[in-house]
This record gives C-alpha cells, structure tokens and sequence, in this order.
C-alpha cells in the first residue's frame, strides 16, 4: 500500500511539472516594468495545455512588448511560435498600460519569451528595442 502512496505522489509531482510554462525573459531586478505571469489552467485535449500568460505592467507608463512560445521538443501554434532560437515576428507586438492577459493552447512545458519596451520604442525580432521612427523608414 505505501508503494501505491509513493507512486501516486511521484505521479502527481511529475504531471505538475511537465504542465508548467514558465517566463524565460523575466525582468531585470529593480528597474524592470513589465513581469509575466503563466498558469496551466487544464488539459485541452491532444497533449496540449490551455495556459493563462499574464503581463503587467508596474511602471504606470505606456509599455510596448512582443511575447512567444517555444519548446524544444513538441509543436507550439505558428500564431505564437518563436521565429527562431533568437526571437518572433513583429505581429506579436502589444500596447500595455496596466495589464494584459493571453490564453493559448501549448505543449505542456512551453516556454514564453517577451521583451519590454519604453513607449517611444518597440521591440526587435532579436530581443532588443528600438525607436518606432526607425521602423517607419
């Protein structure tokens, strides 16, 4: 009966570990404006997690910022995806001024990367920012 116990725990540990997502960019200490949040909320069918991906913003400031997911061994949504190891395409930029909140069905164990932004500025497919007139050339 206590191996049943063991196992069962081992169990219940290991699934809340392959369902968790986790931010791969969190904010710098002490400066940083934008901090995110994720949470499996259940199991969406095909091996898939819906999760909760919540951004705030605790500058008090308009912020811009770009997020994507990623996984190293499972498919995450094209609309989402990383583009590459190194960053994601300019239609997952966001306006932020308190808080903002995605759902999106991935791969347990996906990784969400984002990169804030000051409100003159936008970010770059490689995890930089830059000033948005730049982009108007």
């Amino acid at each position: 009966m206590r191996s049943w116990i063991l196992v069962f725990s081992l169990f219940a540990l290991l699934s809340a570990e392959l369902a968790r997502a986790e931010a791969l960019a969190p904010p710098a200490p002490g400066g940083a404006c934008l901090s995110a949040d994720v949470n499996a909320l259940r199991a969406a069918g095909d091996g898939q997690m819906l999760y909760q991906i919540v951004f705030v913003n605790r500058c008090n400031l308009p912020r811009s910022f770009s997020w994507c997911a990623e996984h190293s061994r499972a498919r995450v949504p094209a609309a989402v995806a990383c583009r590459s190891q190194r960053g994601f395409g300019s239609d997952l930029r966001h306006a932020i001024q308190h808080r903002k909140e995605f759902q999106w069905q991935l791969p347990p164990g996906a990784r969400i990367r984002f990169q804030d932004c000051a409100d003159l500025e936008i970010p770059t497919a490689d995890f930089n920012c830059e000033p948005q007139e730049a982009t108007r050339r």
